[in-house]
Formats: structure tokens, sequence, C-alpha cells
């Protein structure tokens, strides 16, 4: 999911009328909580910290779970490597199915990342193509989404849409069943290829001080193909919310 730092992120290739928000490139630091369904069956909802540092000095950047540097970074496209904490995971003892809880871990891992950003009259045009470098699955994500960011005083509101593909070692990883896991649990065996998941999402910011913001947000994914095929998935609709409170420095 990505965070409301984002907005000022993307806030900083904005043209001159918006860069009186962003020129200054502040330091911000806050701490939220968040909430999430799961896709996986019988598995529980869960509430989360959701931490918030936004840190940029145009050549070198953290954006909460991501850190990075740029190549290109100008008043219209932004070029950068990095990582990623990838958040995906299953518990199996977080299932109340009986056949789930004999499946394997799927565990979190971290992307290495290129990203890429343009601004136009139009909005904010980016994508990214990030790896698995943990050895967990192994996988692929090419992620593309558009945001028109609005701003009327003190409020930031940006809307996004975008959509996801994971190549089938991901997948696989975190939807497919193996021949042991299957002989285990009694689920057939499944072989997860890869899929496109679309996705919505709004993030908002406002200024309560020149220094204090809340901040909050909205993510849907649509899971498609074989990660909503899956015979671990009962819900391919998964929704995310957050809030939280920021200082700028």
């Amino acid at each position: 999911m990505k965070n409301l730092s984002c907005i000022i992120s993307l806030l900083s290739i904005f043209p001159l009328g918006y860069t009186q928000i962003a020129s200054a490139d502040p330091t911000s630091l806050g701490i939220g909580l968040g909430w999430s369904n799961s896709p996986y069956k019988s598995y529980s909802s869960s509430y989360y910290p959701v931490p918030h540092i936004d840190y940029d000095n145009g050549s070198f950047f953290i954006d909460d779970l991501s850190a990075g540097i740029y190549a290109i970074n100008d008043d219209s496209q932004s070029l950068s490597f990095g990582a990623r904490y990838l958040a995906n995971e299953f518990k199996p003892h977080d299932s109340d199915n009986h056949k789930l809880r004999q499946l394997d871990s799927r565990h979190s891992t971290v992307l290495a990342e290129i990203d890429y950003a343009i601004n136009t009259n139009w909005g904010i045009f980016s994508g990214s193509i990030g790896a698995d470098v943990l050895d967990k699955s192994n996988g692929i994500l090419v992620n593309t989404d558009y945001t028109v960011p609005y701003i009327q005083g003190n409020f930031i509101v940006a809307p996004t849409i975008g959509i996801n593909w994971a190549n089938s070692k991901h997948n696989d990883y975190y939807y497919g069943i193996s021949h042991k896991e299957s002989s285990r649990s009694g689920i057939h065996y499944f072989n997860a290829d890869s899929s496109f998941t679309p996705y919505f999402e709004i993030n908002a910011q406002y200024f309560v001080t020149d220094n204090i913001a809340t901040f909050g947000g909205v993510h849907i994914d649509k899971l498609t193909g074989d990660a909503a095929d899956s015979p671990m998935v009962d819900d391919s609709t998964v929704t995310s919310i957050y809030m939280g409170v920021s200082y700028k420095f």
C-alpha cells in the first residue's frame, strides 16, 4: 500500500503553482493505525501500526518503508533505484480453517526496485519494477498507476488508479499449494501462474498547523486470475484503511 508521504513526494515534481508546498522538502515523522482484511480463508482482519517517515534531500529519500537514490530528479520527472519492504505474508496459525493451518508460512520480503514518475498537465504517471532479494519467492512485481492530486488550502487529496502484475514465482509462493502441502492438508495441488491486480486508492492530508498534519487513506485491491482462484483464497477484494498524525520539521 502506498502511504500518504507519497503525496508529498509526488508534489515535489509538480509545476510552479504547486511547489510552494513541496519546495522546502521538509522532513516529517509520524505514526498511525491501519486495518486490513485478508484474502485468505478464515483469516482474521488485522490492525497494525503505520509508521510515517518522509525524508528527501533531492538525491536520497526515505519514504516510509522505502528508501533509495535518484538518478533523475527534476521538476517534470524522477527516476530512482531503491528498496521496499513488502508486507505480504501468511501465518497458518492465524487462520481458523483446519486445512490452511497445515500449510507452510509465507513470509514478507524486501524488493529491489526501479521507479519512474512523470508529471503532466493531466496528472502524474508512474511505474516500477521490483524483484525479491531475500530469496522468499524470487518473484517479480511490475506496477503502473495514475494520480491526480488536488490541493485546497491546507487540504490535499490524491486519488490513484493502478494495476500490479505479479509473476508466477510470486503468486505460487503466496497462493500456490505444493505437493507436500497437498498431502499434508488435503487441499488439492495448485500451481499459481502470473496475474494482474487492479487497484484504487485515495490518500488525504490536512495541515492542522504549519507543522502538524493528520493523514488517512483507503486502498482496495482486486485479485484476479490464479491469485483469486487459489484454494487458499476466500475474498478476492482486499481493503486497507489507515489514519494517523505527522510532524513536519
